[in-house]
C-alpha cells in the first residue's frame, strides 16, 4: 500500500462504501470473513458459514411506507431483500435516517455484524404482510430482516470522522493521517471489486475482499505508525531521518529477503528484554552486518525498525 496523497482523498467516497468499511472494522478477524460488494445485494458479507444480505439506503427519513414502496410496478426495497438465497440468512437494511413513528415500533436486539439492529414488531410484520402478499417463504426471511441505524449520515465528512473514531476505538490506527489513508485504500478496493459483472461463479469469486487482506491492510498502516514513533526517538538527526523514511518506501520491493533473513536470525528474547528501542534496533542493525556487509547508515537504520515493528507486531 503506497504512503501518498491519492489514497488519502478518498476520491468517490460515499456512503455505501462507508457502511462496508464500517462492517469490515469490526468483523475483519472473525473466521472466514468476507465481503462481496455490489452482488445479489449492495453486499454480502459471508462469515462462519452464514451469508448477510445487505441493502444500503442513504435517503432521509425512511419510514415502513418507503420499505414497502413499489416503484412503477418494481419490488419494493423490502422485496428485494427477501428474494436472495434461502430463508436462513440474514438480511439487513443499513440507513442512517429512520421516522420516528416507523423507529418506535421496532424491537431492539443485539447483532453479529454490527452491535445493535432492529427487527420489525409483530404489528409491523402484519402491516408488510397484508401489503405486500407475502407467502409463508417470505414471512420466513422476512423473520430474518433487520434494519441497522449507521453512527453516520451520508455526508461525506460525518462518514470519514467516524469511521477514524471507530478505528482507533478498535485500537488499530492512532492518527488521523493514517485512518485516512486507510479509508483511501478501502474505498478504492471496493470500487475495483464492484466493477467487476457477475456473470459466472469465478467472476462472483473475483468480487471477494477477504479477512486476510483486510489483515494486511491494518496491519500495513500500524507498522507505518509504528516506524515513524520509533524512527523520531532515535538518535540520529534531521537529515538522516529524512533519507530513512525516503528509503523505507523501498524496502517491501527491495530488500524483502535481506529483511526475513534478520528477522529469522533475531532472538524475540533479547529484543524485548532491551531497555530501550535504540538498544534493539541496534541488536538488529547488528545482525544485519553479519548477513551483508557494506550497507549503508540509512538503510541499515530503515531496515532494522521496519524489522523491530514486525517482530512488535508479532507479539501482539
Amino acid at each position: 500500500m503506497a504512503d501518498n496523497g491519492g489514497a488519502i482523498a478518498i476520491k468517490g467516497f460515499n456512503y455505501q462504501k462507508a457502511s462496508i468499511i464500517l462492517v469490515m472494522i469490526h468483523n475483519f478477524t472473525r473466521k472466514n470473513f468476507k465481503v462481496f460488494p455490489e452482488s445479489n445485494e449492495d453486499f454480502e458479507i459471508h462469515m462462519n458459514n452464514k451469508i448477510y444480505y445487505i441493502q444500503v439506503k442513504g435517503t432521509k427519513k425512511i419510514t415502513l411506507g418507503k420499505l414497502k414502496y413499489r416503484p412503477n410496478g418494481k419490488p419494493s426495497i423490502l422485496e428485494k431483500n427477501l428474494l436472495p438465497s434461502t430463508k436462513i440468512n440474514r438480511r439487513k437494511i443499513f440507513l442512517w435516517d429512520l421516522a420516528e413513528t416507523t423507529k418506535a415500533k421496532l424491537e431492539d436486539q443485539p447483532g453479529t455484524l454490527v452491535p445493535i439492529i432492529h427487527s420489525f414488531s409483530s404489528e409491523q410484520k402484519v402491516e408488510l404482510s397484508e401489503s405486500l402478499g407475502l407467502n409463508q417463504d417470505q414471512m420466513d426471511k422476512l423473520n430474518n430482516q433487520y434494519v441497522y441505524i449507521t453512527p453516520f449520515t451520508n455526508d461525506l465528512n460525518s462518514a470519514i470522522t467516524r469511521l477514524q473514531g471507530e478505528m482507533v476505538t478498535a485500537n488499530l490506527l492512532v492518527t488521523n493521517e493514517r485512518a485516512r489513508l486507510v479509508l483511501g485504500e478501502l474505498s478504492l478496493e471496493i470500487d475495483q471489486k464492484s466493477e467487476i459483472i457477475m456473470t459466472t461463479d469465478d467472476s462472483f469469486k473475483r468480487k471477494e475482499i477477504d479477512g486476510r487482506y483486510l489483515k494486511h491492510v491494518f496491519a500495513t498502516v500500524q507498522q507505518k505508525e509504528m516506524f515513524d514513533e520509533v524512527l523520531n526517538g532515535y538518535p540520529c538527526n534531521t537529515i538522516v531521518k529524512n533519507k530513512v523514511k525516503k528509503i523505507k518506501l523501498g524496502i517491501p520491493l527491495l530488500y524483502q529477503s535481506l529483511k526475513e533473513q534478520i528477522k529469522q536470525k533475531a532472538d524475540i528474547n533479547i529484543i524485548m528484554n532491551s531497555v530501550d528501542d535504540k538498544s534493539a534496533i541496534d541488536y538488529l542493525r547488528s545482525l544485519m552486518m553479519d548477513i551483508e556487509t557494506g550497507i549503508d547508515t540509512e538503510l541499515s537504520i530503515a531496515l532494522a525498525i521496519d524489522c523491530f515493528c514486525e517482530l512488535g507486531e508479532q507479539q501482539l
